[in-house]
């Protein structure tokens, strides 16, 4: 009886005077620049980029949501080309080249744009091309008030336009949502002034692939 008496203490001092585990620490996010040179630094040797998307689209005053399907063909250079196409439901194609915005849709005549003589329109395709890979994201921070969301494994910049630029006309908030290992953008929300919403999902990403000349005339 004596000994287990002292048995018993020993033990409880024994826990008693063993180390408190120390609790796991979450992984905090980065900082807005620190996500973004990321980004910058996978992107630094990006040539070319092709993936599928789905595009949902919400009109706040009809609450309804109009959802599409496409895929995107993108080539770093001077000029930068897009090809940006829709599938489904509604064939249509966006040709981007340079400040040339080619649209071709159904049996219509293919309709031509200059974005270099509309303000807004540079404005947006410059932006789209900068979150594709052309060029520094850093160049954002002229445009935007710039914060941090998501996870670990899923951040996002979270764009908001400032009052001098021309894009704050149009948007009241865009996200960039990142894989957290390779930096692409996986998904985009672009939250309009009026409420309107645009979310656009990418997958079956192909990195660095030959993409024919012909896919962009």
């Amino acid at each position: 009886m004596w000994r287990r008496t002292v048995n018993q203490a020993a033990l409880a001092v024994a826990i008693l005077a063993a180390p408190a585990s120390r609790p796991v620490q979450a992984a905090s996010l980065p900082s807005p620049i620190e996500l973004m040179t990321k980004v910058d630094a996978a992107q630094k040797d990006l040539r070319s980029l092709r993936a599928d998307f789905v595009q949902h689209s919400r009109v706040k005053l009809f609450r309804q949501q109009i959802s599409s399907e496409g895929r995107l063909q993108y080539q770093k250079g001077d000029p930068a080309r897009l090809r940006w196409e829709y599938l489904k439901p509604d064939p249509s194609t966006m040709l981007l080249v340079g400040d040339k915005v080619q649209l071709k849709m159904g049996t219509r005549p293919p309709q031509v744009i200059d974005t270099g003589k509309d303000p807004m329109l540079r404005a947006i395709f410059t932006q789209l091309r900068l979150w594709l890979g052309q060029g520094s994201l850093r160049e954002a921070e002229s445009e935007y008030e710039i914060s941090v969301a998501g996870s670990v494994d899923q951040p996002a910049l979270v764009l908001v336009p400032k009052a001098q630029s021309p894009l704050q006309r149009v948007f009241s908030r865009i996200e960039l949502h990142l894989d957290g290992k390779t930096m692409l953008l996986r998904r985009l929300m672009m939250v309009e002034q009026s409420g309107d919403e645009k979310e656009i999902i990418f997958g079956k990403l192909d990195r660095n692939i030959e993409i024919s000349a012909s896919q962009f005339q």
